[in-house]
């Protein structure tokens, strides 16, 4: 068994103590060194994995990255490590998390796919609401709608008309697959037009933006971190805001908002949150959810979230049974949109 350098002189002196007093002292250091090295106190100081279910560079990965220093700080120094497991909705990441053991050290980080994707009616390797212990939101982004750089319409007004008028097979639009953020704010632009778009998924938000950069997609709808830098530099279209009133701040100062645009009561904002294994104990669920605070409450993250759009949570929904019933709550909003959707119906009145 290979020692530590600080435990070597405590060895030595049980060898000492042991040639004077005989062997029963051996016995009981034995246990003593044996508690002080067992698995419990040495997991205190092993590495925690964050899953996220999306590609690198997406909206909800940069915001986790965002957030890893405070974090680490907040529990101690502990190394996190960031896994990004990409998959259309982020099915694989959450399905992953979901078989982790739950002791702390496999955490899930995501948007509002945990409670869309129990509205899409389709079967999964998991239930998003019973296999997470939740952990606490932490921010909410606004979504903004976007067009490809050689799409003809050049106002919010001209891209309704053109959504209205073409046939909606013609209207390639992009998503990071079913049950993603980019997936529900598609589902609010077609139920404007009442019209079935064709659907072209990708395993992130990134490749998505890549894509329409590329004029290869004609609309994507995505978060407000993801869609600063490409609309400031005009890569993209930008057209409407999913918030109830025009943001301010470059470069989103001067886009109209989806209310607006098409004269409807409509407000759509992505949170996320913090998730673990089901069966973690109320212990770690505490300790967690406190460090999670802590971070997400660092004036530096702070700053940098609210420059890129992003509203921070605050009440109840910080706390485990505050973001599980908020959870709850939302999901038969998603199942009546996925409905209307599917049924061609209009949302708003």
């Amino acid at each position: 068994m290979n020692l530590s350098h600080t435990s070597r002189p405590f060895i030595g002196f049980w060898y000492e103590k042991r040639r004077a007093f005989g062997w029963s002292l051996q016995l009981s250091t034995l246990l003593a060194f044996s508690f002080l090295v067992s698995p419990a106190s040495a997991q205190a100081n092993d590495p925690i994995v964050i899953v996220v279910p999306y590609a690198q560079n997406g909206p909800t990965d940069r915001t986790l990255r965002a957030m890893i220093k405070p974090l680490s700080q907040a529990l101690g120094g502990t190394q996190i490590t960031v896994k990004n497991v990409a998959s259309p909705g982020g099915v694989q990441g959450l399905a992953e998390v979901a078989k982790a053991s739950p002791d702390g050290r496999t955490l899930l980080f995501t948007n509002t796919n945990v409670a869309l994707l129990p509205a899409l009616g389709e079967k999964l390797p998991f239930d998003p609401r019973n296999d997470f212990s939740f952990l606490g939101l932490v921010l909410e982004s606004p979504m903004v709608v976007l067009g490809r750089p050689s799409l003809e319409a050049q106002t919010s007004g001209d891209l309704a008309q053109w959504m209205t008028r073409t046939d909606g097979k013609q209207v390639r639009l992009a998503d990071a697959g079913a049950g993603s953020a980019s997936y529900l704010c598609g589902l609010f632009l077609q139920s404007m037009v009442r019209k079935n778009f064709s659907r072209v998924d990708f395993p992130g938000s990134a490749p998505a933006m890549t894509a329409l950069k590329e004029n290869k997609v004609d609309l994507l709808c995505d978060q407000t971190p993801s869609v600063k830098e490409p609309l400031a530099s005009k890569d993209v279209r930008g057209y409407a805001v999913t918030t109830s009133a025009p943001m301010v701040s470059a470069p989103f100062a001067g886009l109209t908002t989806l209310r607006r645009m098409f004269s409807r009561e409509l407000e759509l904002t992505i949170w996320h949150g913090f998730y673990a294994p089901k069966g973690l104990s109320p212990e770690l669920q505490a300790k967690l959810n406190s460090a999670i605070r802590q971070a997400a409450a660092d004036p530096a993250f702070v700053a940098d979230q609210l420059a890129q759009g992003v509203v921070m949570v605050s009440g109840r929904r910080l706390a485990p049974d505050g973001h599980k019933a908020f959870v709850e709550q939302t999901i038969p909003f998603w199942q009546l949109l996925v409905s209307v959707s599917k049924t061609g119906g209009k949302l708003g009145g």
